[in-house]
């Protein structure tokens, strides 16, 4: 099964800055397509940390919870490093509930918008899962 998230993260809300470590929480809209105004269909709630000394990269760990459409009340469980200076990062799919109960995969992110000063970003998640 594949198909294409948008998740629309606005980190200002929420941070946590601890002497040279960022913990952010987030709870952002999840949409059909890139532009703000696309139609709300879940949220991303979890944490981003800034888990290197060069602050090139961060550590997320998020559930996407749907909210409308076809998984509405379903979730995915979603882990791995995000190196953002990449074009492309692979990070795990690593559990889910509802229509994802069982469910194994990958994501591949990439950056549609970013806005470092903001804490802003876009980003796109390519999801491939599988059922067991």
């Amino acid at each position: 099964m594949l198909w294409n998230l948008y998740l629309l993260l606005l980190f200002q809300r929420s941070c946590i800055w601890h002497r040279d470590a960022t913990m952010v929480a987030v709870d952002d809209p999840v949409t059909e397509g890139p532009n703000p105004k696309s139609k709300e269909i879940g949220r991303a709630q979890g944490m981003y940390i800034n888990s290197q000394l060069d602050d090139k990269g961060l550590h997320l760990m998020f559930s996407v919870i749907f909210a409308d459409g076809e998984f509405k009340g379903s979730t995915l469980e979603i882990q791995g490093a995000d190196l953002f200076a990449m074009k492309e990062r692979e990070i795990s799919i690593v559990s889910g509930t509802g229509f994802f109960r069982f469910v194994k995969g990958y994501g591949i992110m990439t950056t549609h918008f970013i806005d470092i000063p903001n804490l802003r970003a876009i980003l796109k998640l390519h999801v491939t899962v599988k059922h067991y």
